[in-house]
Protein backbone atom coordinates (compact mmCIF):
# COMPACT_ATOMS: atom_id res chain seq x y z
CA UNK A 1 0.00 0.00 0.00
CA UNK A 2 2.84 2.52 0.71
CA UNK A 3 4.73 1.74 -2.62
CA UNK A 4 1.38 2.93 -4.35
CA UNK A 5 0.88 6.09 -1.66
CA UNK A 6 4.83 6.58 -2.78
CA UNK A 7 4.02 5.94 -7.04
CA UNK A 8 0.96 8.52 -6.33
CA UNK A 9 3.28 11.19 -4.60
CA UNK A 10 5.54 10.43 -7.45
CA UNK A 11 2.96 11.25 -10.29
CA UNK A 12 1.46 14.21 -8.27
CA UNK A 13 4.56 16.17 -8.23
CA UNK A 14 5.69 15.15 -11.93
CA UNK A 15 1.98 16.29 -13.20
CA UNK A 16 2.24 19.75 -11.28
CA UNK A 17 5.62 20.41 -12.64
CA UNK A 18 4.53 19.56 -16.39
CA UNK A 19 1.12 22.02 -15.58
CA UNK A 20 3.09 24.89 -14.29
CA UNK A 21 4.91 24.80 -17.64
CA UNK A 22 1.97 25.17 -19.41
CA UNK A 23 0.69 28.26 -20.44
CA UNK A 24 -0.67 29.95 -23.43
CA UNK A 25 -1.55 33.84 -25.12
CA UNK A 26 -5.39 33.17 -25.46
CA UNK A 27 -8.45 30.37 -24.62
CA UNK A 28 -10.94 30.41 -27.81
CA UNK A 29 -13.50 27.63 -26.58
CA UNK A 30 -16.04 29.27 -25.01
CA UNK A 31 -15.79 33.23 -23.53
CA UNK A 32 -11.80 34.49 -24.94
CA UNK A 33 -9.90 35.63 -22.41
CA UNK A 34 -6.60 37.93 -22.77
CA UNK A 35 -3.95 36.56 -20.41
CA UNK A 36 -1.80 39.35 -20.90
CA UNK A 37 -4.45 41.89 -19.91
CA UNK A 38 -5.80 39.41 -16.65
CA UNK A 39 -4.81 38.67 -13.23
CA UNK A 40 -3.68 35.49 -12.37
CA UNK A 41 -2.46 35.93 -8.37
CA UNK A 42 -5.01 35.65 -5.56
CA UNK A 43 -4.46 34.61 -1.72
CA UNK A 44 -7.37 33.72 0.38
CA UNK A 45 -7.62 32.87 4.02
CA UNK A 46 -10.48 31.09 6.27
CA UNK A 47 -11.27 28.32 8.78
CA UNK A 48 -11.48 24.48 8.72
CA UNK A 49 -13.08 21.51 10.21
CA UNK A 50 -10.47 18.53 10.77
CA UNK A 51 -12.93 14.72 10.55
CA UNK A 52 -10.83 12.24 11.48
CA UNK A 53 -11.49 8.65 10.01
CA UNK A 54 -8.79 6.16 11.18
CA UNK A 55 -8.38 3.51 14.52
CA UNK A 56 -10.01 6.84 16.07
CA UNK A 57 -13.09 8.41 14.15
CA UNK A 58 -14.54 11.91 14.92
CA UNK A 59 -17.97 11.66 13.78
CA UNK A 60 -20.18 8.18 14.94
CA UNK A 61 -17.70 7.19 17.52
CA UNK A 62 -18.67 4.44 20.20
CA UNK A 63 -19.11 7.41 22.68
CA UNK A 64 -22.03 8.60 21.37
CA UNK A 65 -19.89 12.02 20.84
CA UNK A 66 -19.37 13.97 18.37
CA UNK A 67 -15.34 15.68 17.92
CA UNK A 68 -15.73 19.21 16.40
CA UNK A 69 -12.54 20.21 15.46
CA UNK A 70 -11.95 23.59 13.78
CA UNK A 71 -8.83 25.34 12.76
CA UNK A 72 -7.70 28.34 9.80
CA UNK A 73 -5.59 27.95 6.86
CA UNK A 74 -3.81 30.81 4.08
CA UNK A 75 -2.76 30.15 0.79
CA UNK A 76 -1.94 31.74 -2.49
CA UNK A 77 -2.52 30.84 -5.97
CA UNK A 78 -1.40 31.17 -9.48
CA UNK A 79 -2.91 30.46 -12.28
CA UNK A 80 -0.91 29.37 -15.56
CA UNK A 81 -4.11 29.91 -17.40
CA UNK A 82 -8.21 29.49 -17.38
CA UNK A 83 -8.23 25.44 -16.81
CA UNK A 84 -4.73 25.61 -14.59
CA UNK A 85 -3.27 26.66 -11.66
CA UNK A 86 -0.77 25.89 -8.69
CA UNK A 87 -1.86 26.56 -5.02
CA UNK A 88 0.75 26.99 -1.77
CA UNK A 89 -1.31 26.46 1.53
CA UNK A 90 -0.71 26.09 5.00
CA UNK A 91 -2.68 24.89 7.88
CA UNK A 92 -3.48 24.88 11.71
CA UNK A 93 -6.16 22.96 13.19
CA UNK A 94 -7.29 21.15 16.08
CA UNK A 95 -7.41 17.62 15.90
CA UNK A 96 -9.80 14.51 18.00
CA UNK A 97 -11.60 11.47 18.10
CA UNK A 98 -13.11 9.23 19.86
CA UNK A 99 -12.90 5.08 19.48
CA UNK A 100 -15.36 3.62 16.73
CA UNK A 101 -17.29 0.70 17.88
CA UNK A 102 -16.17 -2.98 16.09
CA UNK A 103 -17.72 -6.21 17.38
CA UNK A 104 -14.21 -7.55 18.01
CA UNK A 105 -12.31 -5.09 19.71
CA UNK A 106 -8.41 -5.79 18.59
CA UNK A 107 -5.10 -4.64 20.55
CA UNK A 108 -3.08 -1.19 19.75
CA UNK A 109 0.71 -1.58 19.24
CA UNK A 110 2.82 0.12 21.74
CA UNK A 111 0.64 0.45 24.89
CA UNK A 112 1.07 -2.05 27.08
CA UNK A 113 -1.56 -4.88 27.52
CA UNK A 114 -4.23 -2.63 25.43
CA UNK A 115 -6.82 -3.10 23.20
CA UNK A 116 -8.66 -0.10 21.35
CA UNK A 117 -12.08 0.73 24.12
CA UNK A 118 -14.90 2.47 24.02
CA UNK A 119 -13.69 4.81 26.72
CA UNK A 120 -10.75 6.28 24.36
CA UNK A 121 -10.07 9.32 22.79
CA UNK A 122 -7.25 10.90 21.08
CA UNK A 123 -6.50 14.79 21.33
CA UNK A 124 -3.77 16.98 19.48
CA UNK A 125 -3.06 20.32 17.09
CA UNK A 126 -1.86 19.52 13.64
CA UNK A 127 0.02 22.53 11.17
CA UNK A 128 1.23 21.61 7.74
CA UNK A 129 1.77 22.92 3.88
CA UNK A 130 0.39 21.61 1.06
CA UNK A 131 1.24 22.20 -2.67
CA UNK A 132 -1.82 21.71 -4.96
CA UNK A 133 -2.78 21.40 -8.87
CA UNK A 134 -5.29 23.95 -9.50
CA UNK A 135 -7.95 22.38 -12.38
CA UNK A 136 -11.38 24.11 -13.33
CA UNK A 137 -14.09 21.87 -14.03
CA UNK A 138 -16.17 24.66 -14.79
CA UNK A 139 -13.76 25.85 -17.69
CA UNK A 140 -13.44 22.74 -19.72
CA UNK A 141 -17.00 23.91 -21.41
CA UNK A 142 -16.95 27.53 -20.18
CA UNK A 143 -13.60 29.59 -20.52
CA UNK A 144 -14.80 32.09 -18.14
CA UNK A 145 -17.46 31.92 -15.13
CA UNK A 146 -19.65 34.30 -14.50
CA UNK A 147 -20.97 33.49 -10.81
CA UNK A 148 -19.78 30.55 -9.89
CA UNK A 149 -16.62 28.27 -10.55
CA UNK A 150 -15.96 24.69 -9.54
CA UNK A 151 -12.27 23.21 -9.57
CA UNK A 152 -10.58 19.91 -8.33
CA UNK A 153 -7.10 20.92 -6.06
CA UNK A 154 -5.16 17.42 -6.22
CA UNK A 155 -1.76 17.67 -4.32
CA UNK A 156 0.41 16.53 -1.78
CA UNK A 157 1.48 17.88 1.77
CA UNK A 158 3.21 17.76 4.53
CA UNK A 159 2.02 18.19 8.14
CA UNK A 160 3.68 17.78 11.81
CA UNK A 161 0.93 16.63 14.83
CA UNK A 162 1.29 16.11 18.65
CA UNK A 163 -1.74 13.81 19.09
CA UNK A 164 -1.99 11.29 22.12
CA UNK A 165 -4.23 8.99 23.69
CA UNK A 166 -6.55 9.38 26.49
CA UNK A 167 -8.70 7.53 28.74
CA UNK A 168 -12.05 8.14 31.00
CA UNK A 169 -11.79 7.75 34.21
CA UNK A 170 -14.56 6.40 36.69
CA UNK A 171 -15.57 10.32 37.73
CA UNK A 172 -15.72 10.62 34.05
CA UNK A 173 -12.81 12.85 33.45
CA UNK A 174 -9.83 12.00 31.09
CA UNK A 175 -6.38 11.30 31.65
CA UNK A 176 -3.78 10.80 28.97
CA UNK A 177 -2.72 6.72 29.06
CA UNK A 178 0.70 7.11 30.81
CA UNK A 179 2.10 3.60 29.46
CA UNK A 180 1.92 4.89 25.32
CA UNK A 181 5.31 4.56 24.30
CA UNK A 182 5.28 6.20 20.58
CA UNK A 183 9.56 6.35 20.93
CA UNK A 184 9.98 2.40 20.34
CA UNK A 185 7.83 2.96 16.81
CA UNK A 186 10.50 4.37 14.76
CA UNK A 187 8.37 6.07 12.84
CA UNK A 188 7.16 8.35 15.22
CA UNK A 189 10.25 9.00 17.18
CA UNK A 190 9.17 11.20 20.36
CA UNK A 191 6.08 10.49 22.68
CA UNK A 192 4.05 13.56 21.71
CA UNK A 193 5.58 14.64 18.27
CA UNK A 194 4.94 13.35 14.71
CA UNK A 195 5.03 13.81 11.06
CA UNK A 196 4.00 12.74 7.55
CA UNK A 197 3.58 13.30 4.25
CA UNK A 198 -0.10 13.28 2.92
CA UNK A 199 -2.18 13.04 -0.92
CA UNK A 200 -5.55 14.87 -1.19
CA UNK A 201 -8.38 15.12 -3.84
CA UNK A 202 -10.14 18.63 -2.66
CA UNK A 203 -13.43 19.82 -4.36
CA UNK A 204 -13.82 24.00 -4.41
CA UNK A 205 -16.59 26.01 -5.38
CA UNK A 206 -16.38 29.81 -5.57
CA UNK A 207 -18.86 32.61 -5.34
CA UNK A 208 -18.13 35.56 -7.46
CA UNK A 209 -18.75 38.22 -5.09
CA UNK A 210 -16.76 41.38 -6.85
CA UNK A 211 -14.23 42.02 -9.24
CA UNK A 212 -11.76 41.76 -6.13
CA UNK A 213 -13.39 38.96 -3.65
CA UNK A 214 -14.47 35.63 -3.61
CA UNK A 215 -16.00 33.36 -1.37
CA UNK A 216 -15.19 29.86 -1.12
CA UNK A 217 -16.35 26.63 -0.02
CA UNK A 218 -14.05 23.86 -0.50
CA UNK A 219 -13.77 19.65 1.18
CA UNK A 220 -11.95 16.72 0.41
CA UNK A 221 -10.37 13.81 1.36
CA UNK A 222 -6.86 12.98 2.58
CA UNK A 223 -4.59 10.12 2.88
CA UNK A 224 -1.91 10.18 5.08
CA UNK A 225 0.94 8.10 4.70
CA UNK A 226 1.78 7.24 8.28
CA UNK A 227 -0.67 5.07 10.70
CA UNK A 228 -0.84 7.24 13.87
CA UNK A 229 -2.51 10.77 13.23
CA UNK A 230 -4.71 9.53 15.74
CA UNK A 231 -2.05 8.60 18.05
CA UNK A 232 -3.62 4.74 17.93
CA UNK A 233 -1.57 2.15 15.71
CA UNK A 234 -2.62 -1.11 14.61
CA UNK A 235 -2.52 -4.03 12.79
CA UNK A 236 -5.77 -3.48 11.43
CA UNK A 237 -6.25 -0.43 10.10
CA UNK A 238 -3.25 1.06 8.74
CA UNK A 239 -4.31 3.10 6.06
CA UNK A 240 -5.44 6.57 7.99
CA UNK A 241 -7.63 9.08 6.06
CA UNK A 242 -8.99 11.94 7.32
CA UNK A 243 -11.69 15.06 5.63
CA UNK A 244 -11.20 18.65 5.76
CA UNK A 245 -14.22 20.92 4.73
CA UNK A 246 -13.73 25.04 5.12
CA UNK A 247 -15.29 28.24 3.64
CA UNK A 248 -12.97 31.31 3.42
CA UNK A 249 -12.58 34.61 1.59
CA UNK A 250 -10.22 35.08 -1.83
CA UNK A 251 -8.77 38.16 -2.71
CA UNK A 252 -7.68 38.42 -6.27
CA UNK A 253 -4.14 40.72 -6.97
CA UNK A 254 -3.09 43.01 -9.52
CA UNK A 255 -3.95 45.93 -11.44
CA UNK A 256 -6.20 44.66 -14.22
CA UNK A 257 -9.84 44.29 -13.93
CA UNK A 258 -10.01 41.12 -15.05
CA UNK A 259 -9.03 37.66 -12.94
CA UNK A 260 -8.09 34.54 -15.31
CA UNK A 261 -10.87 32.51 -14.67
CA UNK A 262 -13.76 34.83 -14.44
CA UNK A 263 -13.18 36.97 -17.56
CA UNK A 264 -14.43 39.57 -18.67
CA UNK A 265 -16.52 41.97 -16.08
CA UNK A 266 -19.53 40.77 -16.54
CA UNK A 267 -18.80 37.09 -17.23
CA UNK A 268 -20.14 37.49 -20.62
CA UNK A 269 -18.00 37.04 -23.65
CA UNK A 270 -17.96 36.33 -27.82
CA UNK A 271 -19.35 32.92 -29.10
CA UNK A 272 -17.65 29.65 -29.76
CA UNK A 273 -14.83 30.53 -32.59
CA UNK A 274 -12.34 28.59 -33.76
CA UNK A 275 -9.38 31.29 -35.36
CA UNK A 276 -7.09 30.42 -38.32
CA UNK A 277 -4.97 33.46 -39.14
CA UNK A 278 -2.93 32.55 -41.96
CA UNK A 279 -5.87 30.30 -43.39
CA UNK A 280 -4.30 27.01 -43.87
CA UNK A 281 -6.66 24.68 -42.28
CA UNK A 282 -4.86 24.63 -38.79
CA UNK A 283 -6.04 26.61 -35.71
CA UNK A 284 -3.59 29.19 -34.20
CA UNK A 285 -3.67 27.24 -30.60
CA UNK A 286 -2.48 24.54 -32.85
CA UNK A 287 -0.14 25.97 -35.42
CA UNK A 288 3.56 26.50 -35.06
CA UNK A 289 3.55 29.42 -37.68
CA UNK A 290 0.24 31.42 -37.54
CA UNK A 291 1.22 34.06 -40.20
CA UNK A 292 2.04 31.37 -43.37
CA UNK A 293 1.48 33.24 -46.42
CA UNK A 294 -1.84 32.86 -48.26
CA UNK A 295 -2.13 29.33 -50.25
CA UNK A 296 1.72 27.77 -48.60
CA UNK A 297 1.17 24.02 -48.23
CA UNK A 298 1.57 23.32 -44.43
CA UNK A 299 1.78 20.14 -42.26
CA UNK A 300 -1.01 19.46 -40.17
CA UNK A 301 0.63 21.46 -36.71
CA UNK A 302 0.99 24.39 -39.42
CA UNK A 303 4.55 24.15 -40.60
CA UNK A 304 5.41 25.11 -44.04
CA UNK A 305 6.54 22.19 -46.20
CA UNK A 306 10.04 21.58 -46.60
CA UNK A 307 10.56 18.93 -49.54
CA UNK A 308 14.39 18.73 -49.86
CA UNK A 309 14.83 19.22 -45.77
CA UNK A 310 17.29 21.46 -46.28
CA UNK A 311 15.60 23.74 -43.18
CA UNK A 312 14.73 26.73 -45.91
CA UNK A 313 10.43 26.22 -46.09
CA UNK A 314 9.22 25.50 -50.00
CA UNK A 315 7.87 29.12 -50.42
CA UNK A 316 11.11 30.10 -49.68
CA UNK A 317 13.36 27.67 -51.49
CA UNK A 318 14.72 28.77 -54.88
CA UNK A 319 14.93 25.26 -55.48
CA UNK A 320 12.57 23.25 -53.61
CA UNK A 321 13.54 20.06 -54.38
CA UNK A 322 17.44 19.93 -54.53
CA UNK A 323 19.12 20.04 -50.50
CA UNK A 324 21.22 23.41 -50.51
CA UNK A 325 22.69 26.00 -47.63
CA UNK A 326 19.96 28.58 -46.15
CA UNK A 327 22.66 31.16 -47.05
CA UNK A 328 22.57 29.72 -50.46
CA UNK A 329 18.34 30.28 -51.25
CA UNK A 330 18.46 26.78 -50.54
CA UNK A 331 19.97 25.69 -53.74
CA UNK A 332 23.60 23.55 -54.17
CA UNK A 333 26.54 25.68 -54.26
CA UNK A 334 27.61 26.86 -57.56
CA UNK A 335 31.15 25.86 -56.55
CA UNK A 336 33.41 23.54 -58.49
CA UNK A 337 36.22 23.12 -56.44
CA UNK A 338 38.19 20.34 -58.89
CA UNK A 339 37.47 21.72 -62.23
CA UNK A 340 35.64 18.57 -63.48
CA UNK A 341 32.74 20.25 -64.46
CA UNK A 342 30.19 19.35 -61.59
CA UNK A 343 29.48 21.69 -58.84
CA UNK A 344 30.43 20.95 -55.61
CA UNK A 345 26.81 20.25 -54.70
CA UNK A 346 26.34 17.33 -56.63
CA UNK A 347 30.19 16.28 -56.67
CA UNK A 348 30.69 13.21 -54.72
CA UNK A 349 34.79 14.05 -54.74
CA UNK A 350 34.65 17.88 -54.74
CA UNK A 351 38.35 17.89 -54.82
CA UNK A 352 39.49 15.14 -56.61
CA UNK A 353 38.29 15.31 -60.70
CA UNK A 354 36.04 12.90 -61.74
CA UNK A 355 33.49 11.86 -64.30
CA UNK A 356 29.63 12.94 -64.66
CA UNK A 357 28.70 8.89 -64.53
CA UNK A 358 30.68 8.25 -61.21
CA UNK A 359 28.87 11.55 -59.78
CA UNK A 360 32.11 13.06 -59.89
CA UNK A 361 34.71 10.60 -58.82
CA UNK A 362 37.02 9.28 -60.50
CA UNK A 363 36.40 5.68 -62.04
CA UNK A 364 37.81 3.23 -60.07
CA UNK A 365 39.12 -0.32 -60.07
CA UNK A 366 36.78 -2.58 -58.20
CA UNK A 367 38.31 -4.64 -55.11
CA UNK A 368 41.13 -3.28 -54.17
CA UNK A 369 41.21 -2.24 -50.22
CA UNK A 370 43.21 1.37 -51.35
CA UNK A 371 40.78 2.10 -54.05
CA UNK A 372 37.54 1.23 -51.43
CA UNK A 373 38.99 3.46 -48.81
CA UNK A 374 39.40 6.04 -51.16
CA UNK A 375 35.22 5.69 -52.02
CA UNK A 376 34.49 5.53 -48.24
CA UNK A 377 36.21 9.03 -48.23
CA UNK A 378 34.46 10.93 -50.80
CA UNK A 379 31.34 9.52 -49.92
CA UNK A 380 31.92 11.44 -46.50
CA UNK A 381 31.36 14.52 -47.71
CA UNK A 382 28.02 14.04 -48.53
CA UNK A 383 27.26 13.44 -44.63
CA UNK A 384 24.94 16.28 -43.36
CA UNK A 385 24.08 17.30 -39.77
CA UNK A 386 21.26 19.76 -38.35
CA UNK A 387 22.47 23.43 -37.53
CA UNK A 388 24.59 23.44 -34.62
CA UNK A 389 23.16 19.62 -33.85
CA UNK A 390 24.99 15.94 -33.65
CA UNK A 391 21.27 14.93 -35.57
CA UNK A 392 22.43 13.41 -38.83
CA UNK A 393 20.09 14.63 -41.54
CA UNK A 394 17.68 12.38 -43.12
CA UNK A 395 19.45 12.67 -46.88
CA UNK A 396 22.79 11.15 -45.34
CA UNK A 397 21.94 8.01 -43.96
CA UNK A 398 21.86 6.54 -47.68
CA UNK A 399 25.45 7.79 -48.22
CA UNK A 400 25.99 6.45 -44.72
CA UNK A 401 24.47 3.13 -45.71
CA UNK A 402 26.96 2.60 -48.62
CA UNK A 403 29.76 3.49 -46.55
CA UNK A 404 29.01 0.50 -44.29
CA UNK A 405 28.58 -1.74 -47.30
CA UNK A 406 31.76 -0.50 -48.84
CA UNK A 407 33.66 -1.10 -44.86
CA UNK A 408 32.43 -4.90 -44.82
CA UNK A 409 34.34 -5.17 -47.86
CA UNK A 410 37.47 -4.98 -46.43
CA UNK A 411 36.78 -6.20 -42.58
CA UNK A 412 40.49 -5.85 -41.40
CA UNK A 413 41.02 -2.02 -41.98
CA UNK A 414 40.17 -0.02 -39.36
CA UNK A 415 38.94 3.99 -39.66
CA UNK A 416 39.02 6.84 -38.20
CA UNK A 417 35.89 9.06 -38.23
CA UNK A 418 36.70 13.13 -38.06
CA UNK A 419 34.45 16.05 -37.24
CA UNK A 420 35.04 19.79 -38.39
CA UNK A 421 33.00 22.94 -38.39
CA UNK A 422 33.78 26.35 -39.71
CA UNK A 423 34.76 29.27 -37.44
CA UNK A 424 31.70 30.48 -36.86
CA UNK A 425 30.91 30.04 -33.03
CA UNK A 426 33.76 29.76 -30.25
CA UNK A 427 37.41 27.77 -30.34
CA UNK A 428 35.25 25.52 -27.42
CA UNK A 429 31.75 25.08 -28.57
CA UNK A 430 33.22 23.89 -32.40
CA UNK A 431 35.49 21.51 -30.86
CA UNK A 432 32.37 19.77 -28.65
CA UNK A 433 29.86 19.70 -31.52
CA UNK A 434 32.43 18.43 -34.11
CA UNK A 435 33.37 15.55 -31.20
CA UNK A 436 29.84 14.81 -31.27
CA UNK A 437 29.04 14.69 -34.83
CA UNK A 438 31.81 12.63 -35.66
CA UNK A 439 30.68 9.80 -32.87
CA UNK A 440 26.93 10.37 -34.12
CA UNK A 441 28.20 8.79 -37.18
CA UNK A 442 30.20 5.97 -35.46
CA UNK A 443 27.01 5.20 -33.30
CA UNK A 444 25.28 4.38 -35.87
CA UNK A 445 28.16 2.81 -38.46
CA UNK A 446 28.07 0.06 -35.01
CA UNK A 447 24.54 -0.37 -34.81
CA UNK A 448 24.40 -1.18 -38.44
CA UNK A 449 26.83 -4.28 -38.16
CA UNK A 450 30.48 -2.68 -38.23
CA UNK A 451 32.37 -4.00 -35.23
CA UNK A 452 33.41 -1.20 -32.58
CA UNK A 453 37.33 -1.34 -33.03
CA UNK A 454 37.19 -0.74 -36.36
CA UNK A 455 36.28 2.86 -36.00
CA UNK A 456 37.53 5.68 -33.82
CA UNK A 457 36.08 9.43 -33.60
CA UNK A 458 37.59 12.54 -33.28
CA UNK A 459 36.61 15.83 -33.40
CA UNK A 460 38.89 18.93 -34.66
CA UNK A 461 36.40 21.98 -34.27
CA UNK A 462 37.26 24.92 -36.98
CA UNK A 463 41.32 23.75 -37.04
CA UNK A 464 41.35 22.46 -39.94
CA UNK A 465 39.68 24.06 -42.52
CA UNK A 466 39.61 23.20 -46.34
CA UNK A 467 37.87 26.39 -47.84
CA UNK A 468 38.27 29.88 -46.59
CA UNK A 469 35.48 31.09 -43.75
CA UNK A 470 35.54 34.16 -45.31
CA UNK A 471 32.18 33.54 -47.06
CA UNK A 472 29.05 31.24 -47.08
CA UNK A 473 30.13 28.65 -49.69
CA UNK A 474 33.65 28.41 -47.97
CA UNK A 475 32.08 27.44 -44.25
CA UNK A 476 29.65 25.25 -46.27
CA UNK A 477 32.01 22.91 -47.04
CA UNK A 478 34.51 23.32 -44.46
CA UNK A 479 31.62 22.08 -42.02
CA UNK A 480 32.12 18.29 -43.19
CA UNK A 481 33.05 14.22 -42.26
CA UNK A 482 36.45 12.81 -42.97
CA UNK A 483 36.69 9.06 -42.83
CA UNK A 484 39.90 7.69 -43.10
CA UNK A 485 41.78 3.84 -42.85
CA UNK A 486 44.35 4.24 -39.95
CA UNK A 487 45.22 0.56 -39.95
CA UNK A 488 44.55 -3.10 -39.63
CA UNK A 489 43.33 -5.21 -36.97
CA UNK A 490 45.49 -8.15 -37.27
Amino acid sequence: MRRIFLFILFSSLITAKSYGQFTTDEITYGNRIDLENSNSWAVGAGFSNFIMHGDMRSIGTSDDTNYWNFGFFAHADKMFNPLLGLEVKVSYSKISGGAQYFSDVYELLYVNNTVIRDDMKFEGTAYGAELNLIFSFTNLYQTSASKYHAAGYFGVGYHSYNSALYSRSADGSYEKIPDADFGTNPARNSVNQASSIYLSGQFGLKRRLSKRVDLEFRTGMYFNYEDHLDAAISNKQDWETFFVSSIGVVVKLGKKKVFTIWGDDNGKGDSFKIIDTDKDGVMDQLDIDPNTPAGVMVYGNGKPVDSDKDGLPDYKDKCPLKYGPISNEGCPLNIDSDGDGIMDGEDLCPNTPGVIENRGCPKQEVGKPENVTQQIGLLAASIYFDTNSDKIKNISFATIDKIINLMKKIPNVKFVIEGHTDDRNSDRYNLYLSQRRAASVRKYMVKQGIVSERLESKGYGESRPKFSNSNAGGRQLNRRVEIKPVGSLD
